[in-house]
């Protein structure tokens, strides 16, 4: 019998995320379980938007700044891309165009200087030279060419075509690392992505998901991608390379819950902000717990009450 979480463990995890979680995470959390408004939910995602278009707002809670960021803006799209919401929205145009404006040196930073002024963790301190590279900067670039082809954008073709050859040239010269690889996934499961292009990453794709996705239940404690990490729903592209690795990696996560209801992050900011940390815990604490219930929920692994 496939692993399922028992619907009392699901009302422990709902009750979590209802008690603690932000306006946007409970109305997410109404929208996709209960009775909640689509609309409601935009009207939340577009708080965190700034009048340049961006994300802040510590919608990445490791990143609390008010000031918009790359790393925010890919998360809003995330969210908007599961909501199915419109290229003619404003929210999205206005963040594509945020996104735009962001493209320089050939890349895109995850972050800006001016983020470095609120709490933050240690990996999103901003770097002066980050642009310092003739590579093509996957995380997070190769997810945003998905958005850009989704949504539309005002970038000349010539430049969009450079960026898709450059973004498989990165994936074909291999030794990503797991966050890259959920990027390049993103771009692969983007309707809008061309199937001959697609079909191009495919062989890369798989041959760095074997190398990055630990199997191994033993090392699964660590702070790594395991099969539940990248397999996000039934129509993955690579949930056949992961079938019986995976049922066992949700069997295993189920088991992580805590008794207040949670699934807790596998990092800290070592330290740092330890006040603003103590906060951010809680809002990943949430994130975490809201989106395993989501891919529960895609994969039928929610138990319905008896």
């Amino acid at each position: 019998m496939a692993s399922q979480l028992p619907f009392a463990a699901w009302k422990q995890a709902a009750n979590f995320i209802l008690d603690n979680g932000n306006d946007l995470q409970r109305r997410r959390f109404e929208y996709y379980f209960g009775d909640g408004d689509h609309n409601s939910v935009i009207r939340e995602l577009k708080c965190y938007q700034n009048a340049d278009g961006g994300f802040g707002h510590a919608l990445d809670a490791d990143l609390t700044s008010e000031h918009s960021s790359v790393i925010c803006t890919t998360i809003a799209f995330q969210i908007m891309a599961d909501l199915e919401v419109g290229a003619d929205a404003a929210i999205s145009r206005d963040g594509i165009s945020y996104l735009e404006d962001q493209y320089q040196f050939n890349n895109w930073p995850n972050i800006s200087a001016i983020n470095n002024e609120s709490a933050h963790a240690p990996w999103w301190q901003f770097d002066p030279n980050w642009h310092c590279t003739d590579k093509f900067l996957a995380n997070p670039g190769a997810e945003i060419l998905g958005y850009l082809l989704q949504y539309g954008t005002t970038l000349p073709n010539d430049t969009l075509d450079s960026l898709l050859q450059r973004c498989l040239r990165r994936l074909e010269e291999g030794d990503l690392e797991m966050h890259e690889l959920q990027c390049y996934a993103r771009l692969y499961h983007n309707a809008y992505v061309g199937r001959n292009y697609a079909d191009k990453m495919l062989p890369a794709l798989i041959a760095e998901a074997s190398k990055l996705v630990t199997t191994d239940r033993n090392q699964w404690e660590e702070y790594g991608m395991t099969p539940v990490g990248l397999v996000t729903s039934p129509d993955s592209v690579f949930h056949d390379n992961f079938r019986i690795s995976l049922e066992e990696d949700f069997e295993y996560q189920i088991e992580q819950q805590t008794p207040e209801g949670a699934w807790v992050p596998r990092w800290s900011w070592g330290g740092l902000f330890p006040d603003e940390w103590r906060q951010a815990e809680t809002q990943i604490k949430v994130e975490l717990t809201l989106n395993f219930l989501r891919q529960l929920q895609r994969f039928g692994k929610i138990a319905t009450e008896q």
